[in-house]
């Protein structure tokens, strides 16, 4: 049974994932299979495949043997795409060895090292903004709210050295229209190191652990 997550707990927006046929490996573990059935159903290919063989994800490295991609059924190609850094599932495993690992978004420029905007929602909103906030953050390209990024009113967002100051100079600007007025939606813009920020994300799972119980 798909599990919903509360808006206070939510992360960042994901595309949606077509019907799927069997590409890359040949020869599929049950788990794989499992994960498979799981996606026909609506839910998510590397999240499915996560959970059935290993139920508790850890939130702050990359787990499993997918090298941090994030990877959904493309129908134009027939092939399974990261929808982080684009390239395709076949091709990060074509390696003769361990899968490639993901690079981030196309934005971070190649750059590998992460670093961390942790974003105070402005108290005077008269409603929550997480996923619009989420939304906008994803669509400069240069930044994402990770699963479990938010809570408490703070949300915290991934980028990269290299462009995380023009990130942060766009969250500025972002506004809401409330009764005819443009209110800032962010009421402050902290920066935190990689460590930081992974510890943020450990504190916000234990939390949401410990209401609800371990995700699906």
């Amino acid at each position: 049974m798909q599990q919903t997550v509360p808006a206070r707990f939510a992360g960042g927006e994901r595309g949606s994932t077509a019907r799927l046929e069997s590409t890359v490996p040949k020869k599929q573990s049950t788990a794989a299979q499992r994960a498979r059935e799981a996606v026909r159903q609506g839910g998510k290919y590397t999240q499915a495949l996560r959970t059935a063989e290993a139920p508790a994800p850890d939130v702050t490295e990359p787990d499993d043997g997918f090298g941090g991609h994030e990877f959904e059924y493309e129908s134009s190609t027939d092939l399974f795409r990261c929808t982080e850094c684009r390239v395709y599932e076949v091709a990060a495993r074509n390696t003769g060895g361990p899968i490639k690992p993901c690079t981030g978004l196309v934005g971070y420029g190649g750059d590998t090292e992460r670093v961390y905007l942790l974003l105070t929602e402005n108290p005077d909103l008269p409603y929550r903004h997480a996923a619009f906030l989420a939304t906008k953050v994803r669509s400069t390209g240069i930044g994402r709210a990770p699963r479990f990024s938010w809570r408490d009113g703070k949300l915290l967002v991934e980028s990269a050295p290299s462009v995380v100051a023009e990130l942060a100079r766009r969250i500025e600007l972002i506004t809401s229209t409330i009764e005819d007025r443009q209110v800032p939606v962010v009421a402050s813009v902290d920066h935190l190191t990689a460590e930081a920020g992974r510890a943020v994300l450990s504190e916000n799972y234990a939390a949401y652990v410990a209401e609800f119980g371990e995700p699906a």
